[in-house]
């Protein structure tokens, strides 16, 4: 059932590369607006150092189209752990050109690691695909996402972007993130919105937990429960990007977050490639923008805002250091402290012509447009229905 949601911009991040930004919209939080300028700016800065380029970024999810525009050579071969037929490859391509599209604008969505490749690992169906519902029924998730993770290992991937969660009874997922450490992979994945219950791969040590933030640049309460998950947070609100056959949709939740968590970790392998997943993780950590300081720490949004800039220069520093063979990690493990009923995933089309006045900005567009829909996927991070 199609509803109606207010167009809203978090104007902050509407930066361009060569023209200036505009005046935030008469209905944008102005907090909000200057987070998103600051947001949008890190991320250029981080592109005069790398683009990424020479990084592989797995993406664990319901498989990535190749067909576009904006993603055109950047995608290898997929690996399909699910086998239904004709599957849609909707969300994780929605996700995949905001981390590595390399020809993007506004209306397309636009790559924060354009230099990266893309290695779709497809471990989960998508509501809508032919066969979803038998495949759900019979799904084994743990078994998925760690044979997920391993193949990602072992295909050389230097980021490996988990979107699924599960229970893990059995530590399958858990020993595939050890394995992922062991060769130097690091292992990103949006905290869930459950707030008491373990899930997995965020649970396991060394895993960079990212939040989703709302307009107000406070924890999505939907898609995050408060956790000492968390390591970071990054926008988790609606953002453009081409569907497969190069259609335009809005997607949120929990694909955004991770997309800009990910690709601040491939810019920061592409330029100190030795770092290991603990350094990574204390880069994006230390650099990381909190509202109530450098250096602060909560349950609501870890330490703060992803800030690629930042992570490289920290990465700059600590690859200057002795490597710790052994400590304590940057967040303990430990209990959750609340959340809020889980919400679902939303994605939905969109009209490029409600952009028009948005035209002339280049990168880094974050926009809470449009027309919403409910989705029908349990456990991937979304699935959509074209009005």
């Amino acid at each position: 059932m199609l509803t109606r949601r207010t167009a809203v911009v978090l104007a902050g991040a509407l930066v361009a590369l060569v023209t200036p930004p505009v005046a935030a919209p008469a209905q944008a939080n102005p907090d909000s607006y200057e987070w998103g300028r600051r947001l949008g700016r890190d991320y250029r800065e981080a592109h005069q150092i790398t683009r990424g380029e020479g990084v592989k970024v797995a993406l664990l999810g319901s498989g990535v189209a190749r067909d576009v525009r904006t993603l055109r050579g950047a995608v290898e071969k997929e690996k399909d752990f699910v086998g239904t037929p004709r599957p849609k490859r909707r969300y994780s391509t929605l996700i995949a050109g905001w981390i590595a599209g390399n020809d993007g604008d506004l209306s397309t969505g636009v790559g924060m690691a354009p230099g990266a490749k893309i290695l779709s690992v497809r471990i989960n169906a998508e509501s809508g695909d032919p066969g979803y519902e038998a495949w759900e029924r019979r799904a084994d998730w743990d078994s998925l996402i760690a044979k997920g993770i391993r193949h990602a290992v072992d295909e050389d991937a230097d980021v490996i972007a988990v979107l699924p969660f599960s229970d893990d009874p059995h530590g399958q997922i858990r020993g595939a993130v050890a394995y992922a450490h062991s060769k130097n992979a690091v292992v990103v994945t949006p905290t869930s919105d459950h707030g008491t219950r373990e899930r997995y791969p965020e649970g396991a040590a060394g895993v960079i937990g990212v939040g989703a933030l709302d307009e107000k640049v406070r924890r999505y309460k939907k898609y995050t429960a408060a956790s000492s998950r968390i390591m970071v947070s990054a926008p988790g609100t609606e953002h453009p990007a081409l569907a497969p056959g190069n259609k335009p949709w809005t997607f949120w939740g929990y694909g955004p977050p991770l997309a800009w968590a990910a690709a601040a970790v491939a810019l920061v392998k592409a330029k100190y490639p030795k770092l290991t997943p603990a350094q990574v993780g204390e880069a994006l950590a230390t650099s990381a923008r909190h509202p109530k300081g450098k250096g602060k720490y909560d349950a609501e949004i870890g330490f703060g805002i992803v800030n690629p800039a930042g992570a490289l220069k920290e990465a700059q520093r600590i690859s200057k250091e002795p490597v710790q063979v052994a400590g304590k990690p940057l967040v303990a493990d430990g209990s959750y402290f609340g959340g809020d009923k889980p919400g679902k995933v939303r994605a939905a089309p969109y009209n490029l012509a409600w952009l028009g006045g948005f035209g002339s900005l280049a990168l880094l567009g974050l926009i809470l447009i449009g027309v919403a829909v409910r989705l029908l996927l349990r456990r991937e991070s979304g699935d959509a229905i074209r009005s």
